[in-house]
Formats: C-alpha cells, sequence, structure tokens
C-alpha cells in the first residue's frame, strides 16, 4: 500500500473514529508513520483529504450499481439488486459508511464535501426512479425517494447497535415487501 492509500485510510478510520472537526492532521500523520508534510502535498488540506474520502467511497457505491444499470437488465430486478448490495454494503465498508452518516451531523463538514454526497445520492435517486419508472409504478420519483430513505434508515440503525440489529432480517424484509408490492 503506498504512503497516499496509507494516509486515506488513516484518516478514514480516525474521522469515524473521533469526528472530522476532532482529528488533527498531525495525528492522522503519527498513526499512518509519514510526515504532516507528505498529507499537504497529496491531498493539500485537511478539507482535501475528507473530499478525497468521500470520492473514493462514492466510488466504491457507484461501481457496485453499474452492474445493474444495464439498461437491457430487468429494472425489477435491478431494484432487488440495488438493495440487496446497498445493504451488503454498509457491513463490508463500515468504517466508510460511519464517517459519511456522521458528516450529516457535524457542523462545518456539509460545506466541505456535501456536494460529493449530494451528486452521488442523486446519481442514485436517478437510477431507482428510471428503474421505478420503467416497472411502471405511480410516482416513480417518490417511490425512489421512499426506498431510499428506508435503505437509510435501515443503515442507521444498524449502525448505532451493529452486534444487535437484525441488518440480514431487515434486508430480506424489505425485498420481500418490493417484491410483493411490485412484481
Amino acid at each position: 500500500m503506498s504512503n497516499k492509500e496509507i494516509i486515506l485510510q488513516t484518516a478514514l478510520k480516525l474521522f469515524a473514529e473521533q469526528g472530522y472537526d476532532r482529528t488533527p492532521t498531525s495525528q492522522i500523520a503519527r498513526e499512518a508513520g509519514v510526515s504532516e508534510g507528505l498529507i499537504f502535498r497529496h491531498y493539500t488540506n485537511k478539507d482535501g483529504l475528507l473530499k478525497a474520502i468521500i470520492r473514493h467511497g462514492m466510488g466504491h457505491i457507484a461501481d457496485s450499481m453499474s452492474a445493474y444499470m444495464d439498461q437491457s437488465g430487468s429494472p425489477r430486478r435491478a431494484v432487488i439488486q440495488h438493495i440487496e448490495r446497498s445493504l451488503n454494503s454498509i457491513r463490508e465498508n463500515e468504517t466508510f459508511w460511519r464517517l459519511a452518516t456522521s458528516l450529516r451531523f457535524q457542523a462545518g463538514v456539509n460545506s466541505i464535501a456535501g456536494n460529493e454526497i449530494e451528486e452521488v445520492n442523486q446519481f442514485i435517486i436517478k437510477h431507482l426512479t428510471d428503474n421505478f419508472r420503467k416497472i411502471g409504478t405511480d410516482s416513480p420519483e417518490q417511490q425512489a425517494l421512499l426506498l431510499f430513505a428506508q435503505i437509510d434508515g435501515i443503515c442507521l440503525h444498524w449502525l448505532q447497535n451493529t452486534q444487535h440489529y437484525p441488518l440480514e432480517k431487515m434486508k430480506q424484509l424489505l425485498i420481500k415487501q418490493y417484491n410483493h408490492v411490485y412484481f
């Protein structure tokens, strides 16, 4: 792993654990085993480091969606795959999701990384809306927003209690709900 990747992973871990606003670059450098100047050389400043973490994480989201965004595929199957992959991703990338969730509640951070997060949210909602439209549901955009909110809520509850929240059961229930209602 390169120094740049080590810095990114260390910052992700510390930002998720302590909060962006309470994590100095000097601590990131110390724990990554690099100089603070190297952080600034790669990421310009702490804000640039946060944006790089968000872009990296959001890139994984977009990549995971590419498998079911094929225009020739079944829009019904795409919705189910979105549920499956979204709720699997939270477990596989727990540290990133802890950070992304906590950023919503940290004063001033929205002005730093809010645009990157909003772009990905709009990308997801657009593709869900397109699939609901192809299925022929009433109010496809509202259906997309509702599904997005349900997944978001499940993720939030799981992050608050990873030991006891029934993530897998909730995923299966949501899939069953969408299979029953729309398919």
